[in-house]
């Protein structure tokens, strides 16, 4: 547990800690109704990142949780493999770098099409099935 607590909070993963901590604040905020999820998606774009077309909140949360995972369990072997020195520095660098760019691949595999296709259905290759049926609720007439 001490070696859980020591990359969540050591130098790499303090970053990406803080960053979830904040992400997690905004989807309190979202649950409790104080703020729309949709809040952000006029103000950034993310069509150079690959995830044009998908909520913004979502895709940098999905980014933040992925970069905190991967930096979180990268940062424990390195500490096992090089417990100090250059090597080590070199290895947290690494990390620092890489996880965001490994959660944005991520990201980008889960919200990139199947979203696109949910948020644009136009564009969707997808035949429409049957009619969906109406049901009726039965009336309570009185009589027999």
């Amino acid at each position: 547990m001490g070696e859980f607590l020591a990359a969540v909070v050591g130098f790499p993963g303090l970053l990406f800690t803080s960053a979830l901590v904040v992400s997690c604040g905004f989807w309190v905020l979202v649950a409790s109704g104080r703020v729309e999820a949709g809040a952000f998606d006029a103000d950034v774009e993310l069509d150079a990142w690959g995830l044009g077309g998908v909520p913004v909140a979502g895709a940098v949360s999905s980014v933040i949780v992925v970069a905190w995972l991967a930096t979180v369990t990268g940062s424990m072997p390195a500490e096992l493999v090089a417990p100090g020195g250059m090597t080590h520095a070199a290895l947290e660098a690494v990390l620092l770098i890489g996880s965001p760019v490994v959660g944005r691949r991520l990201a980008r595999r889960l919200m990139g099409p199947p979203a696109e296709l949910l948020m644009n259905p136009a564009r969707s290759d997808v035949v429409p099935g049957p009619r969906p049926v109406v049901a009726r609720a039965p009336s309570m007439a009185a009589g027999p």
